[in-house]
């Protein structure tokens, strides 16, 4: 049984207060030097505890929260954020799912046959709406023709464990194989010694990025565009073939690769990969494209359709710890916000996890799980009090209370359930406008 959910809180709480990782995330030496009312620590603190409320409101409920009567503008607020690297929140994220991966390797890391699952894949989220998100961001047109700001973000997945391994907040419209890239070097490095394969969507087909993931042995499985390799699929006898990518002028232009070293292994490699066709309910052909052979068709749809996780991710994010209820238009402000919850959602889904194992299935009729929206909400209510205390017994006693709550809050699995994911070419959110309650 997974118990990291503790372990993983202490290993944060030891991080955040070590003076060694406050001068490493600060912009400038003098930085965190004086004695303010929101110093170094209570400023990660105040930042992770964030609940998508009006800055003065998540202010006045810090300092309630953390029994402090002192009152803390919002300007003299956002002043300390400015004073601290977005990177942090990535160090803590880093730092907790290595202590993951490296310990739960043989007993309780979740794989399929050997293998983490990671799913790879980009969402647009909107984020205040002024001039300088705009020139920071990029835009879109709103419904009205009017110019709405946008940000994309790609996030590297482990499927099976439920954990954001990578996330990169980048321009409007980055391209999403650049991103998927660096994702799989910095994920590599976190999930040192497992073997991966990357589950990606159709935007990811390009004979660039399958020469990339071919030459550095990197196992992947990706849905085709409907006719991107026509020439080769016409020619299956079969639903399932192992085809040999045909190297045409066209495809070879120099246009079509991020550099040389890459177009040059193609033309002096075979590009094999693994085709299986698949047609689905509405009569529509789909194509699986992977260089992974040593599972049957069966098991391949099986892999891919886990895939739909990172979309339920999306939303988690998105309507249930509230990512998009930025409070300044900052570029840092902003990354701060985006890590600080990948960072936060992971813990949770630590404690969802252990719950999990806990539930005994067989008083249900349905398979239950845990109510991500209650976990979500019982956390950052407690988190802060479990990172506060200094006295190990009370600390760990408020742990399991918290654990024991999340446990109470069980749904059933509803299978099959697809949603319609719908572009919104308008905000809903205003950090002029953000609730008190």
């Amino acid at each position: 049984m997974i118990e990291y959910g503790y372990k993983g809180i202490i290993k944060a709480k030891e991080k955040i207060t070590s003076e060694a990782f406050k001068e490493k995330c600060k912009k400038a030496i003098t930085d965190f030097t004086r004695k303010r009312k929101m110093d170094f620590v209570k400023l990660i603190h105040y930042i992770l505890n964030k609940k998508g409320l009006s800055t003065n409101m998540e202010i006045n409920n810090f300092f309630d929260k953390i029994e402090e009567d002192t009152e803390m503008s919002a300007q003299a607020l956002l002043d300390q954020r400015l004073k601290l690297k977005p990177e942090a929140f990535v160090e803590l994220n880093e730092d907790y799912l290595k202590g993951f991966y490296s310990e739960y390797k043989d007993k309780g890391a979740k794989n399929y046959k050997g293998y983490i699952l990671k799913a790879i894949d980009g969402t647009d989220i909107e984020i205040p709406n002024t001039e300088r998100s705009k020139e920071t961001f990029g835009r879109v047109k709103g419904k009205k023709g009017e110019s709405i700001p946008r940000a994309s973000v790609s996030m590297c997945y482990d499927v099976l464990n439920g954990y954001i391994i990578d996330v990169i907040p980048e321009k409007y419209r980055t391209k999403e194989i650049d991103m998927a890239k660096r994702h799989i070097k910095k994920d590599q490095e976190i999930t040192e010694g497992y073997k991966s394969i990357y589950i990606m969507d159709r935007n990811y087909i390009s004979i660039d990025f399958l020469t990339l993931l071919q030459k550095n042995n990197i196992k992947y499985l990706i849905r085709s565009k409907t006719r991107y390799f026509k020439q080769e699929t016409e020619k299956m006898k079969t639903n399932d073939e192992i085809v040999e990518i045909a190297r045409t002028k066209e495809r070879m232009r120099r246009d079509n690769f991020a550099n040389e070293e890459t177009r040059n292994y193609a033309k002096e490699n075979k590009i094999e990969v693994r085709i299986i066709k698949h047609k689905l309910k509405k009569g529509k052909e789909e194509y699986l494209i992977t260089n992974v052979k040593e599972f049957s068709t069966e098991e391949i749809f099986e892999m891919y359709g886990k895939r739909w996780n990172i979309e339920t991710l999306y939303d988690n994010l998105k309507n249930k710890l509230q990512i998009e209820k930025f409070t300044s238009s900052k570029e840092d402000i902003i990354k701060q916000d985006i890590y600080a919850s990948t960072f936060v959602y992971n813990m949770v889904q630590t404690m969802k996890n252990e719950a999990q194992e806990k539930i005994e299935q067989k008083k249900y009729k349905y398979e239950m799980k845990i109510n991500t929206n209650v976990s979500i909400g019982l956390f950052k209510n407690e988190m802060i009090e479990i990172l506060l205390e200094d006295n190990n017994i009370k600390r760990l006693r408020k742990y399991n209370k918290l654990s024991k709550k999340i446990l109470k809050y069980r749904i059933p699995i509803r299978k099959d359930r697809e949603y319609e994911i719908k572009w919104r070419p308008d905000n809903k959110n205003s950090y002029n406008k953000l609730k008190s309650f």
